[in-house]
């Protein structure tokens, strides 16, 4: 994530690409065609999509300098009539996969709970989406990738030629099952997993005003170290990581010598309707998207509107958008007609 530069990208600019790309005209049929435990969430959702088009991505208003966004008073970290099952799910409780789900761990937490993926498409360019590397404290950005692994599940043929999508809803499953105070942000010892990587680490990091434990070093924790060596197994062609709540799309970047991939960032904020901007509200060090950028991998931040929805419909159409670059097929290609247009 870009941070604290003092600059700005201009919008002008986006790498020039033959890919198809992806019209919002096909999200009605999408919706008829979700599966029912999916469709009252989105039915809710409809009425609560955030409107696009500010100037500048701004923090909640209920965020007042050195506070961290408390959970309001009543509400769950989840959407409405979200089941618990799901997050103990994701967070490695339920060790019985839907039998025919390509699915697979990519290392253990600290309490040794599996990180769980899972993969849609067999195509050479891969897409990575990671929720909750922020545990409870973000626990709706894990519900937003379960809800992307549902529709993945029961419509494969949205993944396109060439295109492989893969899935890893809770980065931080020590987190997820801590409830949804501050204290869920952190892994089971104690560390903030999004200063633990290896661009710019810092022994001091913060949140705000208010101190986090980044880790003894980069890479010290087994989350960290997981995702990392998933990472640089086979190096994706992008990856985004879903946090919640500023509101906004954020590119990672690492130094003048690996700049942030403005392309995605501009077709990220077409696609969703989150505005593209420089998270310059305080220092971050140690952020995995900037690690990612040094390793020459584009990687997005997306920061959902709110701590309790998943925002589901949006998110969706940002996949899509970057599916429509990556695929392979051309724009005649039945599959990307159906999906892009």
């Amino acid at each position: 994530m870009a941070m604290g530069r003092g600059k700005r990208y201009g919008r002008g600019f986006c790498k020039p690409h033959p890919r198809p790309v992806w019209r919002a005209s096909r999200l009605p049929a999408i919706i008829f065609t979700m599966s029912r435990r999916t469709t009252l969430i989105l039915i809710v959702l409809a009425c609560l999509l955030a409107a696009c088009g500010a100037e500048r991505v701004s923090l909640p208003s209920t965020l007042a300098p050195g506070q961290l966004p408390p959970m309001p008073d009543g509400v769950t970290p989840t959407a409405e009539g979200a089941d618990d099952a799901r997050l103990a799910a994701l967070s490695g409780l339920d060790a019985t996969p839907d039998p025919a789900d390509d699915r697979f761990d990519i290392g253990r937490s600290v309490e040794g709970r599996p990180i769980w993926a899972w993969r849609f498409g067999e195509g050479e360019r891969r897409l990575v989406l990671v929720g909750a590397i922020h545990g409870g404290f973000e626990a709706n950005s894990a519900l937003l990738a379960e809800l992307l692994i549902d529709h993945f599940r029961d419509h494969p043929e949205d993944v396109l030629p060439g295109v492989q999508i893969v899935i890893i809803p809770a980065a931080n499953p020590d987190g997820l099952v801590r409830g949804s105070g501050v204290e869920a942000r952190f892994n089971a010892n104690g560390v903030d997993l999004n200063r633990n990587w290896g661009c710019e680490w810092s022994e001091t990091a913060v949140v705000q005003d208010m101190t986090v434990n980044p880790g003894t070093g980069p890479f010290s924790e087994p989350e960290s170290q997981a995702l990392r060596d998933f990472f640089l197994t086979k190096p994706p062609a992008a990856v985004v990581f879903y946090h919640s709540a500023a509101g906004g799309v954020f590119m990672g970047e690492c130094g003048d010598d690996h700049p942030a991939a403005d392309w995605m960032g501009e077709m990220l904020e077409e696609a969703t309707g989150y505005t593209y901007g420089q998270f310059d509200y305080y220092e971050v060090s140690g952020d995995a998207s900037n690690w990612l950028a040094a390793q020459g991998i584009p990687a997005a931040i997306i920061e959902l509107n709110t701590q309790t929805e998943p925002e589901f419909a949006q998110n969706l159409r940002g996949v899509y958008a970057l599916q429509c670059y990556l695929t392979s097929a051309g724009a005649d290609h039945p599959a990307v007609q159906r999906v892009c247009s």
